[in-house]
């Protein structure tokens, strides 16, 4: 392949621009033995002979003269490349940071200002469910990610907010509800394969309460549409939501919440990162402080 001659090439150039072996190797930083062996070596390749030798120095042969034009070609590519490799240095792109959709929408976005500032770049938001993120941190096609789970799959791992669900409704609740009180609702859901269905499933399970004798009247699949499907509702419906997504409608009293006795709906979020860069380090730093 000719890619393993380039180095020949250019030798070859420099050669012809001094005129000298020997001012092509001070040029070059290599030995004039090392100069001669690798136009040997291209010659070879060539099948001809590029130099003959003058008393004043080296003078290019006619298949010399000819394949000079082609070096220079060769030399305009490496200029160009050149250019293109600096300008690519220069690129400023943006640190990617990923979420799952509840964290992204409701938790990081008055985070992502103070982000911007402290690593000095801009910064993309990538909403996705917590599999796909643990996916694209591992392959580096996002920077970081916030989840709601921590599975064992050898990245890294820093806690960071505590989330509460909720059981929230568009009519008056009770305080607290005792899970089989659940039963005498009409309940919206999220998605079976869910992180928050399956936070919710589980938490119920240990409580040996069985998620499938609630009366599910339909499934919607992110929280947003969970929230907006039961706030209009014409009926009273209920769900269970985390308490960051309804705080503006808890507030106006446009939404209800209550909490079920003696099940823990708290789950941790989590940074997850590959490897600890300066941008990283410094997100970090700040989390923790």
């Amino acid at each position: 392949m000719v890619i393993k001659y380039l180095d020949k090439i250019y030798t070859f150039l420099v050669i012809n621009r001094e005129s000298s072996f020997s001012k092509a190797s001070k040029v070059l930083g290599i030995s004039q033995p090392a100069v001669t062996q690798q136009i040997r070596t291209l010659e070879n390749f060539l099948g001809v002979n590029l130099f003959e030798r003058k008393k004043n120095g080296v003078a290019l042969t006619k298949d010399g003269q000819n394949f000079l034009k082609i070096a220079e070609e060769f030399e305009r590519f490496l200029r160009d490349f050149d250019k293109k490799i600096d300008k690519f240095k220069k690129l400023d792109t943006p640190f990617l940071i990923g979420a799952s959709p509840t964290v992204g929408n409701y938790n990081l976005p008055e985070c992502i200002k103070y982000f911007k500032t402290l690593i000095n770049k801009e910064i993309n938001l990538i909403i996705k469910n917590n599999d796909a993120l643990f996916d694209d941190v591992k392959n580096s096609v996002i920077d970081l990610a916030f989840v709601t789970k921590k599975v064992n799959n050898g990245l890294n791992y820093v806690e960071w907010l505590e989330d509460e669900l909720v059981v929230f409704s568009n009519k008056p609740l009770p305080p607290t509800l005792e899970p089989e009180d659940l039963k005498d609702y009409k309940m919206i859901c999220r998605e079976p394969n869910s992180s928050t269905r399956e936070f919710i499933k589980k938490a119920f399970e240990e409580q040996h309460f069985e998620c499938d004798t609630l009366n599910i009247l339909s499934v919607v699949h992110n929280s947003t549409a969970l929230k907006f499907t039961v706030m209009n509702s014409q009926e009273q419906v209920v769900s269970i939501i985390s308490k960051m997504v309804i705080k503006d409608e808890l507030r106006e009293k446009k939404l209800f919440a209550a909490r079920i006795k003696g099940l823990n709906l708290k789950r941790k979020t989590y940074i997850v990162y590959k490897e600890e860069t300066k941008e990283i380090g410094a997100i970090l730093k700040f989390i923790r402080s």
